[in-house]
């Protein structure tokens, strides 16, 4: 049983790496023992990390080692536009449309107010991109609305963080009149995004990446919101063990935050890792990665609305797999 188990964990970790140009296939019985056994919450494939292709070789070699679902996230005009087309074509890829926080407050960079060492975001019309959110979102064809949220560790100052609060406030708007959730990046702004989504009255929330302080973290799964942890926990990352050893796993989903944040330092990351943080996720809270799973796929259809295929459910071959349940047919089409 020993050998089998070692024998197995070697064969999904060489596809989860993959190799460029190759989609893995998995042998047919842990291809169904693994599929819609995990979810990623939150990633990029449509980024120039991925070009010529490679974002969907890599939704391919996710769904040969059993992910099921991935949440593709938009960051503004051009991206959203670009993540609907790509989930179109990739039944385990679902569409989220957002703005960056960044690109939130692009209209109000000024030379003065931006010091960093790379070229600040084009700006765009603002407004009129979420207004274009919230038709994606009342037709039906996005599944979450993200990446949005506030970024106070690169723009701080008065005047860049009121427009990122403003825009942030429109989205949350969005997201009630239409009772999707939110994926948030949160960096260095998590106790200001948790009051506004208190005192709008917000039910479903995700705090993609959770860096903050683990006391405010509990609170916030208290609120009943989410915290998802890259694969990056598998390296392992000592802020990121501490959330998924501490933070109830009723509230944890995981994610890759693709190209960035994976188990390997310095190589690009992948949906396919997504096993090996949900291995450590069971690691270190004493469980085994078929609970660990399975819970984490209940928190994500009960934060999505989206059947992601429960890992107690009988098993199905992989062609059979359609992660879009749950979606209106505009999305799934």
């Amino acid at each position: 049983r020993r050998a089998a188990a070692v024998g197995a964990m070697a064969a999904l970790a060489l596809l989860s790496r993959g190799a460029r140009g190759y989609v893995p296939r998995a042998p047919r019985a842990l291809r169904t023992r693994l599929l819609a056994s995990y979810v990623d919450a939150h990633t990029h494939l449509v980024h120039r990390k991925f070009d010529k292709g490679e974002g969907a070789a890599a939704a391919e070699r996710a769904a040969a080692v059993g992910v099921s679902s991935i949440m593709v996230n938009g960051l503004r005009p051009e991206n959203n536009r670009e993540v609907l087309e790509f989930c179109a074509q990739h039944k385990n890829a679902l569409p989220c449309c957002g703005i960056y926080p960044l690109d939130a407050c692009s209209n109000v960079i000024t030379p003065e107010l931006w010091s960093h060492d790379f070229d600040p975001p084009e700006p765009f019309d603002v407004d009129a991109e979420v207004d274009w959110i919230r038709e994606q979102a009342k037709a039906g064809t996005i599944a979450a609305i993200g990446e949005v949220g506030i970024d106070a560790y690169y723009m701080n100052d008065p005047v860049t963080m009121a427009e990122q609060e403003r825009v942030l406030h429109r989205l949350i708007d969005v997201a009630l009149e239409t009772d999707l959730a939110l994926i948030l990046h949160t960096r260095k702004a998590e106790a200001r995004i948790f009051e506004m989504l208190q005192e709008r009255g917000v039910k479903k929330a995700v705090f993609h990446c959770y860096m903050g302080k683990l006391k405010l973290g509990k609170r916030i799964a208290e609120a009943g919101y989410y915290i998802s942890i890259p694969s990056a926990v598998a390296r392992p990352h000592d802020t990121f063990v501490q959330m998924a050893t501490r933070i109830p796993l009723e509230r944890i989903l995981t994610e890759t935050d693709a190209p960035y944040m994976g188990p390997d330092k310095g190589e690009r990351n992948e949906p396919a890792t997504v096993p090996r943080a949900v291995a450590k996720i069971a690691e270190v809270r004493g469980v085994s990665v078929e609970e660990a799973a399975a819970q984490i796929q209940r928190n994500f259809r009960t934060v999505f609305g989206i059947d992601a295929g429960a890992a107690e459910e009988a098993p199905v071959a992989a062609e059979e797999q359609d992660a879009t349940a749950g979606l209106s047919e505009s999305v799934k089409a």
